[in-house]
């Protein structure tokens, strides 16, 4: 099967049509921005890669020959068809830029990027569509560095390499037990007590049990978990039934507190204070981070007062 010829490039097809259109060379030459003899070089190349005239030249100016007469139709639903995809491409792009693309870690994600983004439209920006994606920290940083998010959130205190990183808000994980519990009673647990009741938590590499146990790590306490869930609802479930206790933030528990579902408290002997941290890629010397909704976003958020 022989090889099929290249197709006719667009500038020469677009001078094609503004000829047969304009009906001049000169009139083709202003309707495309160009000088005349650019026009008539284009035409020629046309005819020369086609092997047929295509144009008829006399005082009446210039009209098709039964070969540009076939060609002119295909040529401009060619072009028009072209020209819409191209203006889909646009206008894709410029939604990507107008949408704020968010992945933030759960708890931070959950709890206090929405109260942020509600925080952001009341301060009299500019209205943006907000995408927020909810991962663990891992997921997110690496989101971020493959530019698939303009911002990050993310609650464990990792290296964060080749990002720029913002602290937005501290917390201090808690002991989180049912309501019934003997800990539901006090305001503190010392750390080594941790031990005798089962551990619930979510899975390796969620920022609040990362933080969580290289804190216990440091006081000495190794925890073996009786339970590993994706999902931070599963592990309050199952700490409301009495199924044993969680490390968690108390921005994660506040509503099931309130209600009397859950209680918490401190844990002695074990730093469990951590820094939310906002990231995106790090700009250069010849480019700026992010979409401008992102950019104002960051701004914003390094104005307010820090989060705790």
């Amino acid at each position: 099967m022989s090889e099929r010829p290249a197709p006719p490039a667009t500038h020469d097809l677009e001078a094609l049509v503004a000829a047969v259109e304009t009906g001049t060379m000169s009139g083709a030459a202003e309707a495309l921005d160009l000088t005349q003899s650019a026009v008539t070089k284009r035409i020629a190349r046309l005819e020369a890669q086609l092997g047929s005239l295509l144009l008829e030249r006399g005082r009446f100016g210039v009209r098709p020959t039964p070969a540009g007469a076939l060609l002119y139709p295909e040529a401009k639903r060619a072009l028009d068809v072209l020209h819409r995809a191209a203006d889909l491409v646009r206008a894709e792009r410029t939604e990507r830029q107008e949408t704020l693309r968010i992945a933030a870690s759960h708890t931070v994600g959950e709890y206090l990027v929405p109260e942020w983004l509600a925080e952001h439209r009341r301060s009299g920006g500019p209205p943006v569509r907000a995408a927020v994606t909810i991962s663990n920290s891992p997921a997110v940083l690496q989101a971020v560095r493959d530019g698939d998010v303009d911002l990050g959130f993310v609650e464990h205190d990792q290296p964060a390499t080749g990002l720029e990183t913002l602290v937005v808000g501290r917390d201090e994980l808690v002991a989180v037990v049912a309501a019934d519990h003997p800990w539901a009673r006090r305001e503190s647990v010392p750390v080594g007590t941790l031990v005798s009741e089962a551990y619930l938590t979510r899975e390796p590499e969620s920022g609040t049990r990362t933080v969580a146990e290289h804190a216990l790590a440091a006081a000495g306490v190794s925890l073996r978990p009786a339970l590993e869930a994706m999902s931070l609802e599963a592990v309050k479930r199952s700490v409301a039934s009495g199924g044993g206790f969680a490390l968690l933030s108390p921005l994660a528990v506040g509503r099931e507190v309130e209600a009397g579902r859950l209680a918490t408290a401190r844990v002695e002997g074990a730093d469990l204070h951590r820094e939310l941290r906002a990231v995106r890629r790090r700009s250069s010397s010849t480019s700026v981070t992010g979409s401008e909704p992102a950019r104002r976003l960051w701004r914003w958020l390094e104005a307010r007062p820090t989060a705790t």
